[in-house]
């Protein structure tokens, strides 16, 4: 079976999210690492992208952070500076 790198250290990289509860989604391939493991083994982790989108289930692949597709079916919606300040700073997430 032909691979390439990035499609390894993505695979490798999503086994890691087992178990886990939470990511908070980076752009590129953390993005795509995140919704494989979503989709994949890890149906009840939560996406959280910076653009201030909680519990994200994207329906395909978010092109970019800022992709409406991370909006449907998301647990919560809110601007950057309330995810930031009043949620990942004091805890919550």
């Amino acid at each position: 079976m032909n691979y390439s790198q990035n499609e390894l250290m993505i695979a490798a990289a999503a086994r890691e999210l087992h178990g886990a509860r939470v990511a908070f989604v980076g752009v590129g391939l953390p993005n795509i690492v995140c919704n494989l493991a979503q989709r994949s083994h890890a149906p009840n982790l939560e996406l959280v992208y910076e653009a201030g989108v909680f519990g994200a289930k994207p329906a395909r692949l978010p092109l970019s952070i800022g992709d409406p597709t991370i909006v449907t079916g998301a647990a919560s919606v809110m601007g950057m500076p309330d995810l930031f300040q009043y949620y990942l700073q004091r805890g919550l997430i």
